[in-house]
Parts: C-alpha cells; sequence; structure tokens
C-alpha cells in the first residue's frame, strides 16, 4: 500500500509520533530535512558526475564567496529504479554553455511528474558538493527544514546562502533551534522582511544552481499575498533549478490548488507520505518530480491510528487480480458484454468500446445500438456481435439483450433525445446487474443525479471534469480545483463508484476508499480513449469485484499510453483504438510481475 494523506492527517501523524511515540519534533525535522539533502546531493552528484541525462559539471572550484557565476546544473532529474529516472518527458537539451534561458527553464517544466519513493536516505553523491545553493524560508516549520537542508548541504561543501522572508525574532521552536545551528555554524543568512529590497534574493538566483523553497509548507490555508506573494514572484523567475521541500509554496495539500501565488517547483522532496494535493493535475504541475524520503519513524502504527485519505494504485496489486485463465474456460464464462452505444454517425464510440472489452479478455462482446445504425455498424464488426433497438419497443428490445449478461458498459455516442433518455433510465436504472456508465448515459442525468442512488445493480461511473460538473451543477474548473471534494460529492449523491478521469484519475467507492492511478501521459488525452476505457472496465467487472475492476481498468489504460510513449517518444499522435491493442500484452506482463515499463 503507498498511502495519500490529507493536511489534517499528517499533522496528526506528527502530532501521534511526537506525543504517544515521543520521538521530539526537532527530530523528525532533523530527519526530513536530512533525507531532503540527501535527494538533493545526489541530484549535484549525478549532474556533476555527468550520469545519461545530465550534463557533466566542470571540476570543482576553490571555495570562495558568491563571486565567479556558476555553470546551472542541467536538468531536474534523478536517475533511480523508479519511475522518474533519465530524462523527463518534454525537457529540452542543455545548451552548451550548460545554463538555461526563461523560456528554457519554462520548457523543461514540462513534464510526466513521476513519484520516487526514496526508501532509505544516505549519502548518494561524491563531496564536496559543487553547487551554489540558494535556500528560502519562511517563519515556520517549513522554513525549520529548510535550514536543515542549508546545514547539510554547507557540511558536504556547498556554497549555501539562506534568505529568511521574515525577521528572525519571528523564527521559534524547533524551527529556531536549527535556524540557530545553521548561523552558528557559519551559514550565509540575508532577512528580507516586509518592506526589504529583493534585489540581493534577485542577485544570489542569478547565480545559483539550486534553488531551494522553504517558505510554506502543508499547514498553509490562506492566500498568500503581499510580501510574500513578491517573494514568490522572484523565485519563480529564477532559471535554475527548483527543489521544493514537503510541497511547493502556496500549493493547498488538499485540494491542489495554489492559494495565490504559487512556486513552480522542478522537483519537490516531500516527507513522510504523499499529500493528496501533489496527485491533482494542477498539484502535479507545480510540484514537477516527487520524491519521498521517510521520517525516521515506523509508519503502520501511527497510520493506524490516524488514518489515510487515499491510496496509490500499485501494479502489484493489479498483478494480483489477473489471474490465469482455467483450461476449460468457453467464451460465456470468459465474459459476456453488452455494449449499449452508437447512433448515426457515432458509430466510432461504440465500436472502441467494444473492441476494448474484447481486448481485455471478454469472451463474447454485443454491441446493441439504435435499428437506424445497425446496418452500418454489421457491416463493419468481424468478432463482435450486434443487436438492434426497435424505437417502437425499446424497453421490450433491451431486455431481450440484456438477457444472459453479465456487464453493460452504455452511453458512448449513445445520444440525446428522449428516446436515449428512456433507453438509459431503463437499463441503469432497472437493469439488477454490473454497468459502467460514460458519455450520452452520465448526461441523460444531468439535474437529477440522486437518482442514481436509486438505480438496481452496481454502478461505475466514468466521468471527465465537464461531464462531472454538468452533473453537481457547476464548471469543470470548478471540478478541477478539487477533484477530490467533487468526486466524493458525486458518490454522496449517487451512491456509486465514481471514477473521474484526467490526469492522475480519481477513483472513489461508496465505502469511502479512494484510489489514484499515478501512470498515463498526455498522449492520451485522444478522442475515443474513454470509450476505451469504458469497454475495459466492463470486460473486467466480468471476472473482478467492481473496485477491482475499475482500479485495474484505469492502471492498464494508463500504462497504455506510457508504454506507446516509450515506444514512440512521443506524447501525442496516439490513436484510441492503438490503446486497446497494447492491453493484452500489458494484463500478462503485469500478471507475471513484470514492470511493462522496464520489459
Amino acid at each position: 500500500m503507498i498511502p495519500v494523506l490529507s493536511r489534517a492527517q499528517m499533522r496528526a501523524f506528527d502530532k501521534h509520533a511526537i506525543n504517544q511515540c515521543h520521538v521530539p519534533g526537532v527530530v523528525l525535522m532533523e530527519n526530513a530535512g536530512r533525507g531532503a539533502a540527501d535527494v538533493i546531493s545526489a541530484i549535484i552528484g549525478a549532474r556533476t558526475a555527468g550520469l545519461p541525462g545530465h550534463a557533466a559539471r566542470p571540476a570543482p572550484h576553490p571555495a570562495a564567496p558568491l563571486q565567479a557565476p556558476a555553470r546551472t546544473l542541467w536538468p531536474a532529474t534523478l536517475p533511480s529504479s523508479g519511475p522518474s529516472g533519465g530524462p523527463r518527458a518534454g525537457s529540452v537539451p542543455p545548451p552548451p554553455n550548460g545554463r538555461r534561458d526563461v523560456e528554457d527553464a519554462r520548457a523543461a517544466r514540462v513534464r510526466s511528474f513521476p513519484v520516487r519513493h526514496v526508501p532509505s536516505p544516505g549519502q548518494p553523491a561524491t563531496y564536496p558538493l559543487n553547487a551554489r545553493v540558494v535556500v528560502a524560508c519562511g517563519a515556520g516549520n517549513n522554513g525549520g527544514d529548510g535550514f536543515v537542508v542549508a546545514r547539510h548541504l554547507l557540511a558536504r561543501g556547498a556554497e549555501v546562502q539562506v534568505f529568511l522572508a521574515a525577521p528572525s525574532e519571528k523564527v521559534t521552536g524547533d524551527s529556531r533551534i536549527n535556524h540557530d545551528a545553521y548561523v552558528d555554524l557559519g551559514g550565509a543568512l540575508i532577512e528580507l522582511p516586509p518592506g526589504a529590497s529583493l534585489a540581493p534574493l534577485e542577485a544570489a538566483l542569478a547565480e545559483a544552481d539550486i534553488l531551494v523553497d522553504a517558505l510554506f509548507g502543508t499547514g498553509l490555508d490562506r492566500p498568500i499575498e503581499g510580501h510574500l506573494a513578491d517573494v514568490i514572484g522572484v523565485l519563480n523567475t529564477a532559471t535554475c533549478l527548483c527543489i521544493a521541500l514537503d510541497v511547493p509554496s502556496g500549493l493547498d495539500a488538499d485540494s491542489g490548488a495554489p492559494l495565490g501565488a504559487a512556486v513552480q517547483a522542478d522537483e519537490t522532496v516531500t516527507f513522510g507520505h504523499l499529500k493528496i494535493g501533489l496527485l491533482t493535475p494542477e498539484g502535479a504541475r507545480l510540484a514537477g518530480n516527487v520524491h519521498v524520503v521517510d521520517l525516521g519513524v515506523p509508519d503502520r502504527p501511527i497510520l493506524a491510528q490516524v488514518g489515510h485519505v487515499a491510496e496509490v494504485i500499485r501494479k502489484e496489486t493489479i498483478g494480483a487480480y489477473l489471474r490465469p485463465r482455467e483450461a476449460s474456460v468457453y467464451k460465456h464464462q470468459a465474459g459476456n458484454v453488452l455494449v449499449i452505444a452508437g447512433s448515426s454517425g457515432k458509430l466510432g464510440a461504440a465500436l472502441l468500446t467494444a473492441r476494448a472489452a474484447m481486448r481485455t479478455g471478454a469472451g463474447l462482446v454485443t454491441i446493441c445500438t439504435w435499428a437506424d445504425a445497425a446496418p452500418a455498424m454489421e457491416s463493419r464488426v468481424v468478432e463482435l456481435m450486434t443487436t438492434a433497438i426497435d424505437p417502437a419497443r425499446v424497453e421490450a428490445s433491451l431486455d431481450r439483450a440484456l438477457a444472459g449478461r453479465r456487464a453493460v458498459a452504455i452511453g458512448p455516442g449513445f445520444g440525446l433525445d428522449e428516446r436515449a433518455r428512456a433507453a438509459v433510465d431503463h437499463v441503469v436504472l432497472g437493469w439488477d446487474g454490473l454497468k459502467v456508465v460514460d458519455a450520452d448515459a452520465l448526461t441523460h442525468f444531468v439535474g437529477r443525479p440522486e437518482a442514481l442512488a436509486t438505480a438496481r445493480g452496481s454502478l461505475i461511473l466514468t466521468p471527465h471534469s465537464g461531464e462531472l460538473g454538468r452533473l453537481l451543477g457547476r464548471s469543470s474548473r470548478a471540478i478541477e480545483e478539487d477533484r477530490f471534494g467533487a468526486v466524493r460529492e458525486a458518490v454522496a449523491l449517487t451512491r456509486a463508484t465514481v471514477l473521474l478521469k484526467g490526469a492522475r484519475t480519481v477513483i472513489a467507492l461508496p465505502d469511502g476508499r479512494m484510489f489514484i492511478c499515478m501512470a498515463g501521459n498526455p498522449a492520451l488525452a485522444t478522442a475515443g480513449s474513454g470509450d476505451v476505457l469504458t469497454g475495459m472496465i466492463a470486460a473486467l467487472l466480468c471476472s473482478m469485484e467492481p473496485s477491482a475492476a475499475a482500479s485495474a481498468g484505469v492502471l492498464i489504460h494508463a500504462l497504455a499510453g506510457d508504454v506507446w510513449r516509450a515506444q514512440t517518444g512521443s506524447d501525442r499522435g496516439l490513436l484510441a483504438s492503438e490503446i486497446a491493442e497494447l492491453v493484452p500484452g500489458l494484463i500478462a506482463a503485469l500478471a507475471a510481475g513484470v514492470d511493462p515499463l522496464s520489459a
């Protein structure tokens, strides 16, 4: 299990460790800061050594004050056994002089947002570190983490300068201990209280290799304005590598939305556990590559007390769901799926859904569509069967088609007229079976989402943010600003499993559990991609519980995009039909315990 915590749960985690487990807060801060310093040291070391994907650094120069410009480290990636190894997607090649201009820096921040768990902090670098580091600290605990990082990097030979965006007397508690330790060990510190000129910070950033953002952590719950917003504005103009501590300053740790001004980081070192706000599309964009370092305390007993808000879907978990078939299995046992989809001019949606169900393992798939569209459909299918809906006898036609089916996928391209609404109501609300409800079928419940709570059988709803927004009566932008809150609200209204598609797809269950998919990339933003996912989940429902089928479908679908990008090197141009073609190989790899991206 990879747990994901909310702001309140992470606060409770720290409190339990301090009060019940008697681990002093200053020890937790030390462990967090040291772990972050280890990650930063490894990044510096990788570039100094000129590892693949990293520009080599010149030989170390004699220690000196911040004078002659140092070459910027390039690019912002750290090799590992996890998904963040190698250059990040969308990064640009290093320029001849090793430095990047503003446009290069912006281009390098277009990436795939991998997460790398750092299981055992160490000191994986060659010392002394050849880098100039600027640490921007706030007066709170995140600033205290920054002082720990600064002290460790200073001890390892880096040239470190700390800028405190407040008067020193505002720093108290554990943060004060680490402030004093850094200063009394000879660390350079410049105070930037409100009203102070930010020119010294701008000058230092112009010559820095690394910027460490330690202004605000997970405790921030108000918009950043005034002086601190100005400081963040300066940080965001830096062309050097930016590494945030815990979360980028200004990011809401729960919703993933920026609270006014927010730091745009290349990398984020988060402490203890993933924070849910890092796993939204906007949170991921601001955080960049995420590294998780432990706090030096056993997780299990504390998590048992404080809980977690979500879990990351793991390949190993999905692989365990994909059991080998018995040698004697026949097509009806393999899965009998009915796809109620398509209409004149929208046959492609039905075909994509049905073929995806076949490729995911359904033994028998039938497309049920309108009588005026059925002849055209029949001329385009080979392995699939078709059945027509008589507009004069909609319910009777559907009942015949539903007989003996294990699962139903309904909605893609089905239409929005009154006859379609009657058909959707009959199946979604009246049929006592396993149903995946997508596209037009969801739209028929706009203005009455609570009707879904009365449905017989089991529902999996698969909206994107626009469709969910229509169901909940708000804009797609509002949904994206609080994806987790929106999906929970949808579950409460419908009592269904709700799968909110997008970067970092979220699955929420009626029992309160929530799962997040970390795989996938922009290549999946292609017409028909959602139809393929609907068919995949319908096929998986024939052999799995709904929660497992939803999780497996989402991960396999996302991995198809990642495998395709690995094969082509592109983040665009993927056809929806190509997603389904990759599914059998992905199922085989996951079932065998093989990572499809390393095979």
